[in-house]
């Protein structure tokens, strides 16, 4: 994939430049963020920068076109599947880290979503953090920081990612897809500034049938006989509540824009017809904008999704009404 220069323009580009003309390369770094597409990248152009001695983006030397293509022989990722790190996984890195590089005179590992890894593989891989070789330098990214062993994060250097704006995301999917300008928009103003779901929902066949689904809840929900209708609808999309409730906080905040007096800050412009037949308060919004993220921490739970839906709409319809 095109990623438009993004390393080029995030403050890991200025921390790592430094490190590496200071000669004071960390043995491990963290990458924090909430985009797990961003990261990953992020986590491949460092290992470049550490194989090159800060080659930019753009390089097209030898190492540089095998660690995008993923076979340079002295970066290794992991987890190699879908699950996250286990010990087994661990086993290998450590076996690995004592074999020398093969091509330069460093070896990176990856290691993706290292906060899915299990507690037992974090204290395996503890020891070896704590003593690297002088020629081994661990990346690891993570959406929640809070599920990694202090141990581990103090071991490494924390690097906070801050999430790329809409207009990089809007070059980026112009650069990856097909989108015509309209499709554009709308794929941008529900991506929330978050690579990884704009490739979701580009992928996605329910997406824009989601999307006119919340939307027309917003409208057309006008009494508690339409609470059963609507949460049938929204429940039959199994395993994309989050998405949904995604769709809603964003709607939320393009009627809170028009009913602040400025419209011209709203994302979704094609909505605004539907949005003006929205009669929500600013006081309704707002208790409404609760009620969604106490449903996210509900689903989270796993409570039952059809409970947490009917919950969220009565919800909705008693704000409306409560606060005109």
């Amino acid at each position: 994939m095109d990623f438009i220069n993004l390393f080029e323009k995030s403050k890991l580009n200025n921390i790592i430049s430094l490190d590496i003309s200071n000669n004071t390369i960390s043995h491990a770094y963290m990458l924090c963020g909430q985009d797990e597409l961003y990261l990953t990248y992020l986590a491949t152009e460092l290992s470049r920068r550490l194989l090159t001695n800060n080659h930019n983006e753009n390089c097209n030397c030898s190492t540089c076109q095998k660690i995008s293509s993923g076979v340079h022989s002295d970066v290794l990722t992991y987890p190699t599947g879908n699950n996250g790190i286990v010990v087994e996984d661990v086993n290998k890195i450590v076996e690995q880290s004592f074999i020398y590089p093969l091509e330069g005179d460093r070896k990176v590992f990856i290691l993706k979503n290292f906060d899915v890894c299990t507690t037992q593989a974090q204290n395996k891989l503890l020891k070896t953090l704590e003593e690297p070789n002088n020629y081994v330098t661990f990346i690891l990214t993570t959406c929640v920081p809070s599920a990694i062993l202090a141990t581990i994060k103090s071991r490494t250097k924390l690097i906070d990612i801050e999430p790329v704006n809409n207009l990089e995301v809007k070059n980026f999917l112009s650069k990856n897809s097909e989108l015509n300008k309209s499709q554009l928009d709308t794929f941008v103003y529900s991506s929330g500034g978050s690579l990884t779901r704009a490739i979701k929902i580009i992928n996605d066949a329910d997406f824009l049938k989601i999307k006119n689904l919340v939307l027309n809840t917003f409208v057309n929900m006008l009494s508690s006989s339409d609470v059963l209708k609507y949460s049938s609808s929204i429940c039959s999309y199994k395993g994309k509540l989050g998405e949904i409730l995604d769709e809603f906080n964003l709607i939320i905040r393009d009627l809170t824009l028009i009913k602040s007096n400025n419209e011209k800050s709203v994302l979704n412009t094609q909505n605004l017809e539907a949005y003006n037949k929205c009669n929500f308060s600013l006081k309704a919004l707002s208790e409404i904008c609760k009620l969604v993220m106490v449903s996210q921490n509900k689903l989270k739970a796993n409570c039952n999704p059809n409970a947490v839906i009917d919950s969220l709409l009565l919800g909705m319809l008693e704000a409306k009404f409560k606060w005109k």
